[in-house]
């Protein structure tokens, strides 16, 4: 068998290296485990990414090298990140070893390297629930046409002061009271504060805040906690889309008009379009809301592809 590999360092191919799976570490293989590999005269490292059972339409005979070790058989990248992967890397023209960097923090992968990283550690998460204002008439329908709908994607059209944080807060109640975690996007980190002191506010000190300001180290643990199922409520900027959620119900896109969430650097990738494949993919829900929603999002609810919701009058506290 051979399993076509991505390594993390810089490579001629843009659709990952292919190499043995030798009999005595067959075993052991799973899709996004981390094994090391002979490259040119390197060792290098990478991450599994397809398994093949045979190797079909070579012009030339050559000779295929085998996998050297198992660094680490937990799967760093599920199956949903993999596909993920190649999703970014063909439509956005990437080579998927440098599309693989949106997944890993760069402390994670040296961790990872140098078997120093303990999966098995966490943080410790609780969260309160402290929230005694009630939703409008307005706004208790959209959000149990959210919960209650068979469809998941939805656009709501909410007008500056509406109270859409309010609802949220209650969507992301009935989300980790189920259990499942729940990413809110937002799209710069002044915004971003403002959003999470209220968050705060509701559910405790526990609500986990990923942006720039990050530390490579803190990535780390807050993948781990991620990974984990532990942290279940994440707000963040666009980086945020590419932890490892294992169990997640609800993606939140606050301002989704926003440029900032459009990558100016390689790969180029768009967080809504990003985050519509993720819900393809794993069937959790999202929610996209603005007071000026982008051309292309009110196409798609036109469309119907989204389901439109509109919050037209002011909230009052």
């Amino acid at each position: 068998m051979y399993a076509l590999i991505i390594p993390f360092g810089k490579t001629f191919d843009e659709q990952g290296l292919t190499y043995k799976i030798p009999d005595n570490l067959l075993s052991g293989i799973v899709l996004g485990c981390l094994v090391s590999i002979p490259l040119k005269n390197n060792l290098e490292y990478g991450i599994i990414y397809k398994i093949i059972d045979n190797i079909v339409d070579m012009d030339v005979k050559i000779e295929i090298k085998s996998i050297l070790e198992i660094i680490n058989n937990n799967p760093i990248i599920n199956n949903y990140r993999l596909n993920l992967l190649e999703y970014i890397s063909i439509n956005y023209f990437t080579p998927i070893h440098n599309s693989l960097n949106l997944f890993l923090p760069k402390n994670l992968k040296e961790k990872l390297i140098n078997n120093k990283l303990d999966f098995l550690k966490t943080g410790d998460y609780r969260y309160n629930f402290d929230f005694d204002k009630s939703l409008t008439k307005a706004q208790e329908s959209i959000f149990q046409d959210i919960i209650d709908s068979r469809e998941n994607k939805f656009l709501l059209f909410g007008v500056t002061g509406s109270g859409k944080t309010e609802i949220y807060i209650k969507l992301i109640q009935h989300y980790i009271n189920q259990d499942k975690q729940v990413l809110l996007l937002i799209p710069e980190i002044i915004l971003g504060n403002q959003i999470y002191k209220k968050i705060c506010q509701v559910f405790g000190d526990d609500v986990l805040l990923l942006n720039s300001t990050v530390s490579e180290a803190k990535k780390t643990n807050y993948f781990l906690d991620v990974y984990h199922n532990k942290a279940k409520i994440i707000l963040g900027t666009r980086s945020a889309l590419f932890y490892p959620y294992n169990s997640l119900g609800l993606i939140i896109i606050d301002e989704e008009h926003d440029n900032s969430y459009v990558s100016d650097q390689s790969p180029r990738y768009n967080s809504v379009e990003i985050a519509n494949k993720i819900t393809e993919i794993n069937n959790n829900k999202m929610l996209l809301a603005s007071g000026t929603p982008s051309i292309n999002s009110m196409y798609k609810a036109v469309k119907g592809e989204y389901k439109l919701l509109n919050l037209l009058e002011k909230y009052k506290k």
